[in-house]
């Protein structure tokens, strides 16, 4: 969280002969991280739940979910809101976030008001490519657009940043000139 006192992260556990993707929490502590625990509430699922970012006010949790009934594609962005003791049901996205094509790996600026992606979408310079969209009240979301040839390459941009400094972003690529696949790029935007 942006106050640095909670983690929250993806575990893949073993249960049984199948795995499962789920968010669990540690608080930090005067002496240290505490032990982990799933999050409470609906958030967590029998399917996989992943790839996530925490608002700055730590009450909106965005993340990737795959292969949902509710789906668009084969992985959507999804939104769970803190209640004030749990979180609540996983909600789609929808159009014009969610298409019938791959979506994940939401970042939510600290204000809240812009959600940037990684997508294969048309439209996009190559495979994988990083756009944003801007929150318009109600619950909906502007047409996202792509964050251009600056960032994106005709090869794969994935795992947007953006700092709570909300000018610092961070994302990777492999079409960028660096030391291997998938090198690591701060970009002011």
């Amino acid at each position: 969280t942006a106050d640095g006192k909670q983690l929250i992260f993806t575990r893949n556990e073993t249960i049984g002969r199948t795995y499962a993707e789920d968010f669990f929490r540690s608080f930090l502590t005067d002496t240290g991280w505490s032990a982990s625990h799933r999050l409470p509430g609906e958030i967590n699922t029998a399917l996989n739940e992943g790839a996530l970012s925490v608002s700055a006010d730590g009450k909106a949790i965005f993340f990737t979910g795959c292969n949902r009934r509710d789906g668009k594609g084969s992985c959507d962005l999804y939104l769970s809101l803190w209640n004030g003791r749990s979180w609540g049901t996983p909600i789609n996205l929808d159009y014009p976030i969610n298409t019938a094509t791959w979506e994940s790996q939401p970042s939510i600026s600290a204000d809240g008001r812009t959600l940037y992606f990684a997508s294969d979408r048309p439209g996009g310079r190559g495979g994988k490519d990083l756009w944003k969209s801007q929150y318009l009240g109600g619950g909906a979301w502007s047409e996202p657009v792509n964050l251009g040839d600056s960032i994106n390459t005709p090869y794969d941009e994935i795992t947007p940043f953006m700092h709570w400094d909300n000018e610092s972003f961070y994302f990777a690529s492999d079409g960028h000139p660096g030391m291997g696949n998938m090198d690591l790029f701060r970009s002011a935007l």
